[in-house]
Parts: C-alpha cells; sequence; structure tokens
C-alpha cells in the first residue's frame, strides 16, 4: 500500500510513523566522580528509527545512550527485546 496521496493537482506523503530500535547494545565507560576519582560505569547504546506502519519506509537515525536503569524502562527497547524474544523461538 503506498503513502501517497492525490488531490487535484498535488501530491503528497502522509506516513503512520512509529519509533523502533533497530539495535541496541552496552557500552562500559569510565567516569570521573566529583571527587576525581575513576569510577566503571555502564551505558546502553540505541539505534532507533521512524519506520512507517503502511508502507514501511524509513527515515531520521537516532542514537541514544542512557544509563541501564533508564534503559530498562524504555517502552521502544522493551518492545525491541520482546520482539527479538519471538523472532528466535
Amino acid at each position: 500500500m503506498s503513502c501517497t496521496r492525490h488531490f487535484l493537482n498535488f501530491q503528497w506523503e502522509h506516513h503512520a510513523w512509529r519509533r523502533r530500535v533497530s539495535s541496541a547494545g552496552y557500552v562500559a565507560v569510565q567516569d570521573t566522580n566529583m571527587w576525581g576519582r575513576v569510577v566503571n560505569g555502564e551505558y546502553v547504546r540505541c539505534h532507533k528509527q521512524d519506520v512507517c506502519e503502511v508502507c514501511g519506509s524509513t527515515r531520521s537515525d537516532v542514537n541514544c545512550l542512557c544509563d541501564t536503569a533508564q534503559a530498562e524502562r524504555c517502552t521502544i527497547r522493551r518492545a525491541w527485546i520482546d520482539d527479538s524474544r519471538h523472532t528466535t523461538e
């Protein structure tokens, strides 16, 4: 199905965008606390895309870096994990 709309002599695209995670992984980093000591930490990096639910076209790739607690609460990342579990079963 196409998302292209026509009216009179005009043509435009009208997509139903939904943000999805295409890949994610853990990143180990070393931060410095306020006393100058090195602290090891772990973050989650996600690669997100907007995907049209009708035609499947993509736009605007976004990379985000979150701490692990926030990444566990991220609904987009949780949906990607659930989808990947269902495809491997």
